[in-house]
């Protein structure tokens, strides 16, 4: 299991907001500075169960409680599994990213913070750091996805992968 501990000296309250406000999810919950980080903590949990549901790689979420948020660990008994940007990569690679964000956007869920350190590889890509992503219902889906999008073609591109955004973006929305 791993243990992630939220705290708000460390969560920027402005900067996150953004991210629960006009998510219909968390409509109904009072969003003030003593309450973000439960918030934060459960809307994290709430994306690994739609991750886990939508079959994307993704730590499996156990449980949380007020800032404590458990799930699965992604690793060997020697350390973490590696970040996206610590790997040597490849088409295959490449390909599991694309797919992954594809299962996402059909079940409705954008990252929002897309990027080779919220990826993780150990024997496949596992998306990780989910408190920020959004219902595709949140006004701010599009833009969040489109950042997404150019973030990974810029990271595939400079490892010599050739990518095209417009592609990825006719990819991840076809049916």
């Amino acid at each position: 299991m791993a243990v992630k501990i939220f705290k708000m000296s460390t969560l920027k309250f402005m900067s996150i907001r953004k991210y629960i406000e006009g998510d219909q999810r968390f409509s109904k919950i009072r969003i003030d500075r003593n309450d973000i980080v439960p918030v934060w903590v459960r809307k994290e949990y709430t994306n690994l169960m739609a991750l886990e549901n939508a079959h994307v790689p993704a730590p499996k979420p156990i449980g949380f409680f007020k800032n404590i948020l458990v799930m699965s660990y992604i690793g060997t008994k020697s350390g973490p599994a590696p970040q996206l940007k610590d790997v040597e990569i490849d088409e295959g690679i490449y390909d599991q990213v694309i797919d992954g964000m594809r299962r996402m956007y059909a079940n409705r869920i954008v990252h929002a913070d897309l990027s080779e350190y919220n990826m993780l590889f150990h024997r496949k890509v596992y998306f990780i750091d989910l408190a920020q992503a959004v219902d595709m219902d949140h006004p701010m889906a599009a833009e969040f996805l489109e950042r997404d999008i150019v973030n990974v073609s810029n990271f595939f591109q400079k490892h010599g992968i050739e990518t095209d955004p417009d592609k990825i973006r006719e990819y991840i929305k076809k049916k």
